[in-house]
């Protein structure tokens, strides 16, 4: 921004002299227009005053009255031509066209998106990368014991797995930065692109590869030197030997006798097991609970989305159509119109006091202050309390509010026709599309020392479907004094977030996927970790369905705690997000419908119950015999 005004500033001063030299090349031909005209004159003066008075009929006396004429035109014109005021030049950047100012919102939407999901992804990738990295040192500790004895040093043994992490974090990391930077950007593209903004020119940002990259080998490196760094410190002995299992303990659960006492056997072993493997536990919570939070804020931004202009003309303005008519005291009529209100709606200018860009805003300013409320809502958004219009001020949308850095009892500078003005602010209404400022006839009329013509129809209607839309539509234009007719709800270009949607999907599905792999992974490590255990109960007579109930029965209260978690979760960041979208006039509604809710658990529920299948197969085929022969 800083760039763009330096170059607006560079472009006033080079052309500093133009409005001079345009005025005089415009003089000039006005001039040389005017001198063509005058030749002819004289000419035609010169051919009357060669005719001898005696000699002059009542054509030559005419002709005699239009060379007067004709030189006092001359005269005027002359006069004219000195008055011609240098031309008055606007300086626009590319803000002011309306394809690359929607393109721009929609991109700061999104570019709100992507400072959360990236944290959350690489937050979960780093608890995947840890329990993996973790789990392969743990099965290597034997042979890290080993190499101890034999006289390896730590950095040595070290190296093996510092060497196998640098390249597993830099290959993914840089192959899917790269990938995702030539890939994703370019389908975001194509869904927001509109007619200003057609072709896509691709650009790999090196500094965020970078970051990749970084946040990559944190994710690997990172865990592979905690993890070597506490069992390195162990003795070679130590490390040769297995490590024993964790001792049970009694839980809290068991001091609620009444209830532990109506649990089943397989029930009380599953909730000891529960607690005895804590950071197991800790884990999968947190990453099942990431990847509903992250699915819950996907659903939620499309409803925020989906709600904004429902929301806007129910909760906030419920009339249906503007209609502009030529004379303040006339009435428009149709069958279709329930009740109407005049108001005169002006657009003006906002100019913050903390040199931001101008705001255009919609002044409304109705004929009287009676059954308004019946055609715009007006609550304040500090106390959702009732506002009402008095003569003492104007009361500010929310969004016009917040640039303008405004409150109740502030002072707001304006631009009215052209005349700066200063208002005082006697309220702020909730609003969430477009900027406005309501305010009475006579606090206008002190503001700007003219008086209000309402010459605009706050128009209820009883129909609001397409057909009866266009047809009240022709009969109101078809009355005469009606200039124009606008639904602004229904209109095409009102309100650009169609894009977001699609990009939200693309969300849904990637946290979706993640969630299936942070559900595979821990369930995987949680199987390795306890083979001797499982195949010690199938050995004891379990059938494989008791086995697999065994550990599923403790991943679906991991599932359910993590749902529960990840709504909670999802609501914070759905909040977050929805804050940082906001952009130009649009203020996105903090909402999510229950099918949000219900869809992130199911959608986790299956990703669940399909990891259970696979875990099904895994445990029906453990080999009791290898597992339970001793490690010394």
């Amino acid at each position: 921004m800083t760039r763009l005004i330096g170059k607006k500033a560079s472009l006033k001063a080079t052309l500093s002299k133009r409005p001079r030299d345009r005025q005089k090349q415009l003089q000039a031909s006005a001039q040389a227009k005017l001198d063509k005209q005058s030749d002819k004159l004289k000419q035609q003066e010169k051919q009357l005053a060669k005719v001898p008075s005696g000699y002059q009929t009542t054509q030559t006396k005419a002709a005699k009255q239009e060379l007067a004429a004709g030189k006092k035109k001359i005269a005027a014109s002359e006069v004219q031509i000195k008055q011609i005021a240098k031309p008055t030049y606007m300086y626009n950047d590319r803000s002011t066209n309306p394809g690359y100012q929607d393109y721009f919102d929609e991109s700061h939407s999104i570019a709100a998106i992507a400072i959360i999901f990236p944290g959350f992804f690489l937050f979960i990738a780093i608890l995947i990368t840890f329990s993996t990295i973790s789990r392969m040192v743990e099965k290597n500790r034997r042979e890290i014991g080993l190499m101890r004895a034999l006289g390896y040093t730590k950095r040595e043994i070290a190296m093996k797995y510092i060497v196998y992490t640098l390249l597993a974090g830099i290959l993914g990391a840089g192959l899917g930065g790269v990938l995702g930077m030539l890939t994703l950007p370019q389908f975001v593209f194509s869904l927001l692109s509109n007619n200003n903004l057609t072709e896509f020119v691709g650009v790999i940002p090196w500094s965020y590869l970078a970051q990749t990259m970084v946040a990559g080998l944190i994710a690997t490196l990172g865990s592979a030197l905690i993890v070597l760094t506490i069992n390195l410190r162990e003795v070679p002995t130590n490390l040769m030997r297995e490590r024993a299992p964790k001792a049970g303990k009694r839980i809290l659960l068991e001091r609620i006798k009444p209830l532990w006492s109506h649990l089943s056997f397989n029930q009380k072993v599953s909730y000891r097991n529960l607690f005895r493997y804590k950071g197991r536990m800790i884990m999968t919570i947190v990453g099942i609970a990431g990847c509903t939070g992250l699915i819950l804020t996907g659903f939620g931004i499309q409803d925020s989305v989906n709600d904004l202009v429902p929301t806007q003309y129910e909760d906030v303005q419920h009339f249906q159509a503007l209609v502009t008519v030529e004379k303040a005291t006339q009435q428009v009529h149709a069958d279709n119109i329930a009740a109407q209100k005049p108001v005169m709606v002006k657009s003006i200018t906002a100019r913050p006091t903390h040199g931001t860009a101008n705001d255009t805003v919609t002044l409304m300013v109705p004929k009287t202050t009676t059954n308004f409320a019946k055609y715009v809502t007006l609550k304040s958004v500090a106390t959702s309390k009732r506002l009402h219009l008095t003569n003492k001020g104007v009361i500010l949308s929310e969004k016009l509010a917040t640039d303008m850095h405004a409150k109740a009892g502030s002072s707001v500078n304006l631009q009215i026709g052209g005349k700066k003005v200063t208002a005082k602010v006697t309220g702020v209404t909730t609003n969430y599309a477009g900027h406005w400022l309501y305010t009475t006839q006579a606090y206008y009329k002190k503001l700007t020392g003219n008086s209000v013509q309402t010459t605009t129809r706050l128009v209820k209607t009883t129909h609001t479907k397409k057909a009866q839309r266009e047809k009240l539509s022709r009969q109101l234009l078809k009355e005469k004094g009606v200039l124009n007719v606008s639904f602004p709800r229904y209109a095409a270009s009102s309100l650009s977030t169609g894009g977001l949607g699609s990009v939200v999907l693309i969300m849904i599905v990637m946290s979706g996927a993640l969630a299936l792999v942070v559900l595979y992974n821990l369930t995987n490590i949680n199987i390795s970790e306890r083979m001797r255990e499982l195949a010690t109960i199938k050995v004891l007579g379990f059938y494989d369905r008791e086995v697999t109930a065994y550990v599923a029965r403790e991943n679906v209260i991991f599932t359910i705690a993590g749902i529960v978690v990840g709504w909670g979760i999802g609501l914070f960041l759905h909040q977050f997000i929805m804050v940082k979208a906001q952009t130009g006039s649009i203020l996105f509604p903090m909402t999510i419908h229950y099918p949000g809710f219900i869809w992130s658990a199911v959608i986790t529920g299956c990703f669940s119950l399909f990891i259970g299948i696979l875990t099904h197969f895994k445990l029906k085929h453990i080999d009791m015999l290898d597992a339970l022969s001793a490690g010394e």
